[in-house]
């Protein structure tokens, strides 16, 4: 036979229902009449109101309320943790924009934009800078996405820099407006419903990626 607890969890749920083999339920719970259909009961994960005739069951009901106050809290425990795997995830899922799209640069070659490239093209420029400053000689060059390093001038070197630091800026910009709509966020549906689309941040003067 089929036994349930006689009263549910505090929450308002039953436990998972047991088979038993006794002739008898134990006084905690109640037998299920044979043959009753426990697809509610499973469907409404245990949250339902029950029938019972001299210790029988005899039919199951949905507790909605119960269910949907659970569901709730469920969702309000799990939002925190779910916001934290977005927010990185966005920033992840940026890190690996930037890798797979370098910027097209006026000479018609690509170069990478990654925070590494960044911070090596921001030391190359400082370099050139102070041995321009200090009048020693410095062989500046940089290289293209795939390339072999090239001889800049400084003022080239720069305006590149600058447009990198332009593109990159507005893709940063745009993960950190997506993750304070994440922290904002009031429900997992809602926090899931908030899109990270990179290829949508408008490329400085104009246009899209």
């Amino acid at each position: 036979m089929l036994i349930i607890m006689k009263t549910p969890g505090a929450n308002g749920g039953y436990p998972p229902l047991q088979d038993w083999n006794g002739p008898t339920p134990p006084e905690t719970h109640y037998q299920l009449k044979k043959g009753l259909d426990t697809s509610v009961f499973t469907q409404n994960k245990g949250f339902v109101t029950l029938t019972v005739i001299r210790g029988i069951v005899t039919a199951m009901t949905p507790n909605t309320e119960a269910l949907e106050a659970w569901r709730a809290a469920a969702s309000a425990a799990a939002l925190p943790v779910r916001k934290k795997e977005r927010i990185a995830e966005s920033k992840q899922q940026l890190a690996d924009y930037l890798l797979a799209h370098p910027l097209q640069w006026t000479d018609g070659q690509y170069y990478a934009i990654t925070a590494e490239k960044q911070q090596q093209l921001t030391g190359k420029i400082m370099s050139a800078t102070l041995a321009a400053q200090t009048g020693q000689p410095y062989a500046l060059t940089w290289n293209a996405t795939g390339q072999e390093c090239q001889s800049w001038t400084l003022e080239n070197l720069t305006a590149l820099a600058f447009a990198i630091d332009a593109r990159v800026t507005s893709l940063v910009s745009y993960q950190q407006a997506q993750e304070v709509s994440m922290q904002a966020a009031a429900t997992l549906e809602e926090l899931e419903a908030i899109p990270v689309d990179y290829d949508s941040v408008p490329l400085p003067g104009g246009g899209a990626a």
